[in-house]
């Protein structure tokens, strides 16, 4: 199905936008890797049945800030929902991974008179890991030992030892393996150590319309383990 690009106004960035397809609305938000081109496909094969919205979060690939400031939740939800009113469809279903994760759920804590439901994988809550030097500042540690020692495409030193190949280029074009490694690198910057550490309460839980957690991929236990216990308060 043919894919439109479209731009959203928000605070001091220009939010790069991809619609496909007809339907109820579905936003959904990439990880840290910043660029709504990994889920091209996801998004035709959905578009039969909804009217999809994929998009770079600010600092991402074609959505550079005006402003380079440190990234929250708070910030992306009101980046979403600026895109579900521009849309002017109506609530929105929304679905995020990581960073994503974090940027779907306070959009729903924030704004849930816009929000339908939220679906979430692997949320990016490192103040729900419980072991002391684990989740990302684990990655970072790790990725500041092994990540000189790494040759080749993303080897920012935390991304190094999280993603090393993950990205190949017979994967995506070359333009979109270049736009990657420079967003890896922004989310170290601008993303890690504040996109990550707000944890659920359970009343702000109890705001969002309808969630769901999902976990199971590549992720060290802590990833799934933090998600689980944060579903867990909210019932």
């Amino acid at each position: 199905m043919k894919k439109e690009v479209l731009y959203v106004e928000a605070k001091d960035c220009k939010i790069y936008c991809e619609k496909r397809g007809q339907g109820p609305l579905l936003v959904i938000m990439p990880d840290g890797v910043n660029d709504c081109e990994l889920y091209a496909e996801v998004a035709r094969l959905m578009a039969d049945e909804f009217t999809v919205i994929t998009f770079d979060p600010r600092g991402g690939s074609r959505s550079m800030p005006t402003v380079h400031q440190k990234v929250t939740p708070e910030i992306l939800a009101d980046d979403i929902a600026c895109i579900i009113k521009q849309m002017k469809m109506g609530k929105a279903s929304l679905y995020g991974c990581s960073s994503g994760g974090q940027g779907v759920l306070m959009t729903g804590v924030k704004y849930p008179e816009l929000i339908k439901n939220v679906m979430v994988h692997e949320a990016a809550l490192q103040m729900d890991v419980q072991l002391e030097g684990c989740g990302f500042n684990y990655i970072v540690k790790f990725g500041e030992t092994y990540g000189p020692h790494l040759k080749g495409r993303n080897v920012n030193p935390f991304f190094a030892a999280l993603f090393v190949d993950t990205f190949p280029e017979k994967d995506f074009d070359r333009d979109t393996n270049d736009r990657i490694e420079k967003n890896l690198a922004y989310w170290n910057e601008y993303y890690l150590g504040t996109v990550d550490t707000h944890s659920y309460t359970k009343e702000e839980l109890a705001k969002i319309p309808a969630c769901d957690f999902t976990v199971g991929s590549w992720s060290p236990a802590w990833h799934p383990y933090a998600n689980i216990e944060t579903a867990k308060r909210g019932g």
